[in-house]
């Protein structure tokens, strides 16, 4: 038995998708039954000729602080993918990235060790790796950087991943795969997806920095790829092109047919934005968003080497421009 955590996420729908084809038996967690409606739809839309994979998962309604639950959803289970995750780069999310990301894998984690899981595979993030913004291209052996302001959703995968090592130091098979910005199709209301939607509507802004960009299928392709293989104890930065934001933006624009954004929004501005919001914050009047460590992370020019696991598995990259196409395409 496979079971699945943030089976209606993107990324745990596409594997979910991917497992059904292979008729493997598969279990998934769920919190909203709208959530899994859409999943349902996802089935139906791209496996019209094969209605009973969506019934042959076998779904529990539970969350990661559900100890309940999640013991019953580990029941009979061998393999973990563990893609459940909260995405946000709010200042006013820090508690809950820190419930869901950090208590939850912890929460995961004790439950493989009870009962002995052969191996997990966890979907992390490349702001887990939290180098130092000096090094230009940052590899798998880099380390957090312990003097360096980072984003609350950094932190929060970064304790997150500390407790999937653990399951390794007790006997688990583990793989971490680090993507960077995921860009995938059908999920334009959530996550990454949605810069597909701003762009759609006429966004004008950019900010300068780079973007270290992936392809949902690939992010799919290689963890499955990677909890079949012999591979244990190790993590893969997923990356097949950094680029300038701007130059990304123009890629989507013109597929779209849509005006490309033409407003920079410099370093300046965002400090001038970082003091407004801090100030708005301070008198209630909103949540407070921004954090220097955003705009850090928004200007910066880092650059992730993606390369490690070409040589690991049977495995290559689409290209960039494919993978835009694809998603406009479909949506």
């Amino acid at each position: 038995m496979i079971l699945v955590t943030g089976g209606t996420g993107m990324v745990g729908a596409h594997i979910l998708l991917a497992l059904a084809k292979e008729r493997d038996k598969i279990r998934a967690i769920y919190r909203r039954p709208e959530s899994l409606n859409y999943i349902k739809y996802l089935f139906q839309k791209l496996l019209p000729d094969n209605p009973d994979f969506f019934n042959q998962i076998e779904w529990v309604k539970t969350d990661l602080s559900d100890l309940g639950g999640l013991d019953i959803a580990f029941k009979g289970v061998k393999l973990v993918y563990h893609c459940a995750a909260k995405v946000s780069f709010a200042e006013f999310n820090e508690q809950k990235l820190i419930k869901t990301n950090v208590e939850g894998t912890t929460n995961i984690v004790n439950l493989c060790i009870k009962y002995r899981i052969k191996k997990i595979g966890y979907v992390s993030s490349i702001a887990s790796i939290g180098a130092n913004k000096n090094v230009e291209l940052v590899k798998e052996n880099h380390t957090w950087s312990i003097g360096q302001k980072h984003t609350p959703y950094a932190y929060s995968k970064y304790g997150a991943e500390l407790e999937v090592w653990r399951a390794g130091q007790e006997g688990i098979d583990v793989v971490i795969v680090n993507p960077g910005v995921i860009l995938g199709p059908h999920f334009w209301h959530r996550s990454s997806g949605t810069i597909f939607k701003y762009i759609n509507k006429g966004l004008k802004y950019y900010t300068l920095g780079n973007i270290s960009i992936v392809g949902l299928n690939d992010v799919v392709k290689s963890l499955i790829l990677l909890m079949k293989s012999p591979i244990r104890n190790e993590r893969f930065i997923l990356v097949v092109k950094n680029m300038k934001q701007k130059k990304l933006l123009d890629k989507i624009a013109i597929k779209l047919n849509k005006e490309k954004p033409y407003l920079p929004v410099t370093k300046s501005i965002l400090y001038i934005l970082f003091i407004l919001d801090k100030i708005f914050s301070f008198l209630k009047l909103k949540k407070k968003v921004l954090s220097l460590a955003l705009i850090d992370e928004l200007c910066n020019n880092t650059e992730y080497d993606g390369s490690k696991i070409l040589s690991k598995i049977d495995f290559t990259y689409t290209k960039t421009d494919d993978v835009i196409n694809q998603i406009v395409k479909i949506n």
